[in-house]
């Protein structure tokens, strides 16, 4: 009889640990009832954590400089600039950006990748660029001191630094006045 108990202790501790995988292998199982991991999971998983009560906020519409009044659009502006700007001549923009080499690095057609920012839509888009800055000042701002605010995904440093000592004053007011008309058309 002895000569069977270790059989039968082993069978015992072997049927446990059978028994044990077992459990842990069936706590495993996936659910089938169970939503799948899918595009539209999310929404689905937040409702049904809800009660059904989900309120999401509008996509909020960036504004057009269309919409802002002078003060807004040129607030903070020198006034030495400002007279500038409303005396600009947009045509003579265009040279300037091409003596400057400014198309070098910026393009005004959207589907163009330079290594500066694009400029199409700049004008509208400046309204938004810097929270502190008017549309005006932030592209006054942008070729006087290029490195004061760097648009996310671009690097700093590259666009010369002495715009305000190489241009004139006129050349400055032409660039903003032209460079504020860039609204995506």
């Amino acid at each position: 009889m002895n000569s069977l108990a270790p059989y039968s202790r082993f069978s015992v501790i072997a049927s446990l640990l059978l028994t044990c995988a077992m459990l842990i292998v069936a706590g495993c199982a996936p659910n089938t009832a169970g939503e799948i991991i899918s595009p539209d999971l999310g929404p689905k998983l937040v409702l049904a954590q809800s009660s059904g009560n989900v309120s999401a906020e509008p996509t909020a519409v960036p504004p057009k400089l269309a919409e802002l009044a002078p003060d807004q659009i040129f607030a903070g502006v020198p006034d030495d600039v400002r007279q500038t700007i409303d005396n600009a001549d947009i045509v003579a923009a265009e040279t300037i950006a091409l003596q400057y080499g400014c198309i070098g690095c910026h393009a005004v057609d959207p589907a163009e990748v330079k290594t500066g920012p694009t400029w199409h839509n700049v004008g509208d888009a400046s309204i938004t660029r810097v929270a502190t800055e008017s549309p005006a000042l932030y592209l006054y701002q942008s070729i006087v001191d290029p490195n004061a605010f760097v648009t996310p995904g671009y690097q700093g440093n590259i666009m010369p630094q002495n715009f305000r000592d190489t241009m004139t004053a006129q050349e400055i007011g032409d660039m903003v006045a032209y460079l504020l008309q860039q609204n995506g058309q």
